[in-house]
This record gives structure tokens, C-alpha cells and sequence, in this order.
């Protein structure tokens, strides 16, 4: 099982953005309530439920991507980051995949955990 908690968002761009951030891991994805402004709280907690060896996961990678709800494009993608182990607390850059060249987009604060059957989140 791999749990990801979406705590919240720093500086990401625009004026008058609902950033939504969706989470995709191992072909299921999750998505955050849509919240308002550049600095957004979410404190959400996705569990995946995957049924793959240790050596299987290090391969998967979870995408992190923030998008805006606002927009008159039906979710318009505003960042991204992809990972492939466990964070905790950590800050991601955020940047475009259409153009890594860019810059930043903002910064999301995750933590990402692979459990065993039983075990506990930490927090």
C-alpha cells in the first residue's frame, strides 16, 4: 500500500486560482477538494492499494500534478512532479512538463510512504 498526504501548496501562480492537485500512482488516481489562492492547505491522505514485489514499486513513479479549477480550460494543468520513493515533509518544485526549461511553478508540500499490510502511517 502507498499512502500520500497532500499537505499544502506555496506560491503557485496565477490570480484568482482554485488549485485542485491530483495524485496518480500505479494507475489510480486521487484528487484533493479544490481550494482557493496561491498558498493553499489541503492536509489530505490518498491510500493506493498496489499489488506489486519492493522491487516492482521502485519503478512506478507518483506524479503530483496541481491544476487549476478556475480556469476556462477544462483543468488546466500548472505544475508537476514526479517521484519515485519515500518523502516526508518535504517541499517539490513544481515545474512544466511541456517545458522543464521554464522555471518553477510553485512548490507542494508532500509526504509519500510505501506500508507493509498492517502497519501505520507515520505522520
Amino acid at each position: 500500500q502507498i499512502c500520500v498526504r497532500v499537505i499544502e501548496g506555496r506560491q503557485l501562480p496565477g490570480n484568482n486560482i482554485k488549485p485542485v492537485v491530483k495524485v496518480h500512482v500505479c494507475g489510480q488516481t486521487h484528487r484533493t477538494r479544490i481550494k482557493r489562492g496561491n498558498n493553499p492547505y489541503f492536509d489530505e491522505i490518498f491510500f493506493y492499494n498496489v499489488h506489486m514485489t519492493p522491487l516492482e514499486l521502485l519503478d512506478e513513479t507518483v506524479s503530483i500534478r496541481v491544476y487549476d479549477s478556475y480556469s476556462l480550460r477544462a483543468d488546466c494543468l500548472m505544475g508537476e512532479f514526479k517521484v519515485g520513493h519515500a518523502v516526508m515533509r518535504k517541499w517539490l518544485l513544481l515545474s512544466d512538463p511541456e517545458d522543464t526549461n521554464s522555471g518553477a511553478k510553485g512548490y507542494m508540500k508532500v509526504s509519500m510512504f510505501v506500508l507493509g499490510t498492517g502497519d501505520e502511517p507515520p505522520v
